[in-house]
């Protein structure tokens, strides 16, 4: 919407250009009072007025209104320069009194509502800046992630192919990868989440694994900062996440039993963090110690995919339980 008006900008320029106001339609009533007939002792002052409150705003127009009435009281209300007060007289500055207070407050009244208009396109112009870059990355990100469900498909297909019997088996692991998948999206294009803490982004998705993997029994507590990642590397370190916690909560505790994982995201160094998720199962296989998660095949070639779009490097310990260390970038500021 375009602006019908653009106000004086600075108070002091505003309230000077009031009395100038007053003062020209002073010199103006005088310059015509011999071309005018008895009984117009107002006729300059009220477009004065109107102009003063127009472009200063309530102030200067009150400012200019004053002096007018003083103005024109004492210059072109008989008995001429005196302050002479009757009954008409009163009469006469009550009714400019009225007018120009009536003005004032209409004037006032259309700024404030267009500085509310203005205030309302900002908001809905950004509004829709935003939806349109969410709309963006959602678009981008479904088509990786459809790429990455058909990527998992493939690797899944060739366990099967070499081991038939672990059909049921992996197509399981499938739907729940997918079903993770679908919650950690939806969950990180909510508009609300746009306002989410890092940390409760987190324990929501530790919360929806946990919930997929049927552990209630599993004790799982996260510790995070509030670190600064765009929606998009989010969505992976997400992913990440649910990917190792989900194997700790599969293979890192008999059936049934109780444990502890606990998740750690800190900042090391300059603009880097450290993501830690470790468990107090039964730890790897000694012969397979050095090798990234014990989930190896699929699991491990998820994990190190998102590790890789991270920019990250990956550690395992699997001694006393399984410790999986990633650290990765921050985004800059």
């Amino acid at each position: 919407m375009r602006t019908l008006f653009k106000p004086v900008r600075g108070r002091l320029t505003a309230y000077l250009l009031a009395i100038a106001f007053a003062v020209v339609a002073t010199a103006l009533r005088h310059a015509v009072d011999h071309l005018l007939p008895p009984g117009f002792p107002f006729l300059t002052f009220f477009p004065a007025v109107i102009m003063a409150a127009f472009l200063g705003g309530r102030g200067p127009g009150a400012v200019c209104g004053v002096i007018s009435l003083l103005a024109s009281w004492y210059y072109f209300i008989p008995p001429f320069q005196s302050f002479a007060l009757d009954t008409p007289v009163a009469t006469a500055l009550l009714f400019f009194t009225a007018v120009v207070v009536v003005d004032i407050l209409l004037i006032d009244g259309l700024q404030q509502r267009q500085a509310r208009l203005e205030e309302s396109q900002h908001k809905l112009a950004a509004m829709a800046d935003q939806q349109t870059l969410l709309f963006k990355e959602l678009q981008h990100r479904v088509a990786n992630n459809l790429a990455s469900v058909s990527s998992m498909l493939r690797l899944q297909r060739r366990q099967i192919e070499r081991d038939p019997a672990s059909a049921a088996r992996v197509l399981e692991s499938a739907d729940n990868r997918i079903e993770l998948m679908g919650r950690v999206h939806r969950q990180l294009y909510d508009p609300a989440a746009r306002t989410r803490a890092l940390p409760d982004q987190i324990k929501n998705v530790v919360s929806h694994a946990q919930e997929v993997a049927a552990a209630g029994h599993v004790t799982i507590v996260v510790n995070a900062i509030d670190a600064r990642i765009a929606v998009d590397r989010m969505m992976t370190l997400m992913l990440l996440v649910t990917e190792v916690i989900n194997n700790s909560l599969k293979h890192a505790f008999e059936e049934g039993a109780s444990g502890d994982v606990e998740l750690t995201l800190d900042r090391i160094g300059n603009s880097r963090l450290r993501l830690t998720i470790a468990d107090n199962g039964k730890g790897l296989d000694p012969a397979h110690a050095n090798e990234p998660p014990r989930h190896r095949g699929l699991g491990t070639t998820i994990i190190r995919g998102f590790v890789s779009q991270l920019g990250g490097e990956l550690a395992i310990d699997g001694t006393k339980g399984v410790t999986t260390v990633v650290e990765f970038p921050e985004d800059a500021d």
